[in-house]
Formats: C-alpha cells, sequence, structure tokens
C-alpha cells in the first residue's frame, strides 16, 4: 500500500492528498493518507508520497516533526525506501516550499530514492493546487503501478 503522508496546518496539503487518493484509487493503486505518521509503520510501503505545506520561517507542519525527528534518529536502514515530495508554498516567500526542501533533503541523507523530482506547487499560480499536482501526478502513475 502506499502511503501519503501529509504535512499540513490550514488543510490545503490534506485536500490535495484527497484528491491524490482518489487519482490512485481510480487506477486500481492501493493507498492510504497518513497525518500522523509512525516511521515503523510506513517501511513496509513500497512508496511514501509526502504533500506538506510551508508555514511560518520555512517551517515543516508541527504534525510532521516527530516523523522527520524519527527519520534523523533512525537505526533503520531506508535505502530501499522510495519517496515522492509534493512541496506547497507562496513564491512570495524567501522560504518558499522550503519544508519540502528539508524532507528531500532528509530523505536523500537518509539514502532513500527519490523516483520523481520535488514537485513545488505556488500558491501565486493561477491554477488551484490539486489540479497542477493531479495533472503532474498522472505521468508517473505507471512508474508507481510497477512498485505495488
Amino acid at each position: 500500500m502506499i502511503n501519503i503522508i501529509v504535512g499540513t496546518e490550514t488543510g490545503t496539503a490534506e485536500f490535495v492528498a484527497d484528491e491524490v487518493l482518489e487519482l490512485l484509487t481510480s487506477n486500481n493503486i492501493q493507498a492510504c493518507i497518513t497525518l500522523e505518521p509512525v516511521l515503523k509503520q510506513l517501511i513496509p510501503s513500497p512508496l511514501w508520497i509526502v504533500i506538506t505545506s510551508t508555514h511560518g520561517a520555512g517551517d515543516i507542519p508541527h504534525n510532521l516533526h516527530q516523523f522527520t525527528q524519527s527519520v534523523t534518529n533512525s537505526n533503520s536502514d531506508l535505502s530501499s525506501q522510495k519517496a515522492m515530495i509534493i512541496a506547497l508554498g507562496d513564491s512570495s516567500y524567501d522560504t518558499y516550499c522550503q519544508a519540502g526542501i528539508s524532507i528531500n533533503d532528509l530523505f536523500l541523507s537518509a539514502n532513500m530514492t527519490m523516483i520523481t523530482p520535488m514537485l513545488k506547487v505556488d500558491a501565486m499560480d493561477a491554477d488551484m493546487p490539486e489540479d497542477i499536482v493531479i495533472e503532474w501526478l498522472i505521468q508517473y502513475i505507471p512508474s508507481i503501478s510497477d512498485l505495488i
């Protein structure tokens, strides 16, 4: 099962995650959303899709603090773990998508494999974030299907 890990402060990332879940399930890909990820429970998953906003001064949302700390302190071998990062932000700030960048760097330092480049979604864009994400994600459905 694919794990969609959501980092949110205002609910936007959670709404995007709901749309991603719908896309995956409509393509016969089992997935679930988690707002309180626990590293040991996620490790068996073939893919983590992290959808996170950035808040404050480039901070990771509060609900992901314990998870990112677990990854940082992990003695687990995460080299076989695959992930995707979808970062939501506002380009009018100098910390644009910093939470996603920080999580991407953390995963790379844990030797995880990023199966796509990180997607940055700008709140200043005229399109809705979920529309941007779905349009981008559709091209990776075959690759995701191959993982399960």
